[in-house]
């Protein structure tokens, strides 16, 4: 690999700028947030879902979302066909964090937003094809905010996700690819200063709705881009999407309801057993760098081979590692009711 390609990139003038501005945006709207008697008049309040104890201002996600907008408008012109379709999520979600929606309408408009941004590419493939791609990417938006429950963890993933995304895209020579994903982790690392355990704020919906957005839309642009397959995303964000999707495969088959809150993840139950919110996302971190990585070396090096052992590589890890916490769930509860 040549590093000469990274080293030239992040003493560019194109990363340099978008990395300050949006870091002093994202930072400014942070501290606003935090200090305005307005916006602190909307509060995380716990309730017995919550993992926290204390009311927490939930509106961060506007200074994630507006300082990736400025950004984006400035240094990735390329990409501003994305904002409408981020401003709607925003708003949506914005009105849900002040005024509760009813699940059915949030999710119309997570599949009618889906669908349009699919519907800008010329993807020439069959219907169930799409169709797979279009309930993929709801999935994605609804997921990461089932996974924004815990200090610090939805924002640090995003980092470490969207920084697996800007290292092909640098690799490959995608260079305004790589500074709109540069943006995204900016903003969460400006808004991790202020969520990273103990959170003294947090991103609601209006955070993580769009970010999951733009974890499915971007995965998907750089397949159609033709710098990574489809599995890409999948592997560099399975962490997510293994905890959701086995949480809701089991609350399905135990007939709990969808779409009520509950604390049945598995980051929620090893805060529960006793682990900090400090010791989960430091250790969700570990996985997501060796996951992506993994990811990364698997498109570099691009052999069937390499593919195949890394999944199943993945999948003895999380069986093994799902399989404890069950275990200790089990442990944790019969103690809780001795």
């Amino acid at each position: 690999m040549d590093f000469d390609i990274f080293f030239s990139f992040f003493y560019s003038k194109e990363f340099l700028l978008a990395f300050f501005t949006t870091l002093s945006v994202a930072t400014f709207l942070s501290w606003c947030i935090l200090n305005s008697k307005r916006f602190n008049q909307f509060l995380d309040i716990p309730n017995h879902r919550s993992l926290h104890a204390a009311p927490i201002p939930k509106l961060g996600g506007l200074a994630i979302m507006a300082s990736i907008t400025f950004s984006a408008v400035l240094y990735s012109p390329e990409l501003l066909y994305l904002l409408p379709f981020l401003l709607v999520l925003i708003a949506l979600s914005l009105l849900d964090d002040l005024v509760t929606i009813k699940p059915f309408i949030r999710l119309g408009v997570h599949f009618l937003t889906a669908f349009t941004f699919l519907f800008t590419f010329d993807l020439q493939s069959n219907y169930l094809f799409l169709i797979v791609l279009l309930f993929y990417l709801v999935w994605l938006i609804n997921l990461y905010n089932f996974m924004d429950g815990s200090d610090g963890l939805a924002a640090g993933m995003s980092f470490i996700g969207f920084s697996c995304y800007a290292v092909l895209s640098i690799i490959l020579g995608d260079l305004n690819f790589a500074i709109f994903n540069i943006i995204i982790i900016t903003a969460c690392i400006s808004f991790l200063f202020f969520n990273f355990p103990p959170a003294k704020i947090f991103m609601g919906d209006t955070g993580s709705i769009p970010l999951g957005f733009l974890c499915g839309a971007l995965g998907i642009i750089g397949w159609y881009k033709i710098l990574w397959p489809l599995w890409f995303p999948l592997i560099v964000f399975s962490p997510f999407i293994i905890d959701s999707s086995i949480t809701l495969l089991k609350r399905f088959i135990k007939k709990e309801s969808l779409t009520e809150g509950h604390r049945s993840h598995y980051y929620q139950r090893a805060i529960l057993i006793g682990y900090s919110h400090k010791q989960v996302a430091l250790f969700s971190y570990a996985i997501m760098i060796c996951v992506g990585g993994l990811g990364v070396l698997a498109v570099i090096i691009n052999t069937q081979e390499s593919i195949f052992s890394i999944f199943i590589l993945l999948f003895l890890f999380f069986g093994l590692l799902l399989r404890f916490l069950d275990i200790m769930w089990a442990k944790h509860l019969l103690k809780k009711h001795k």
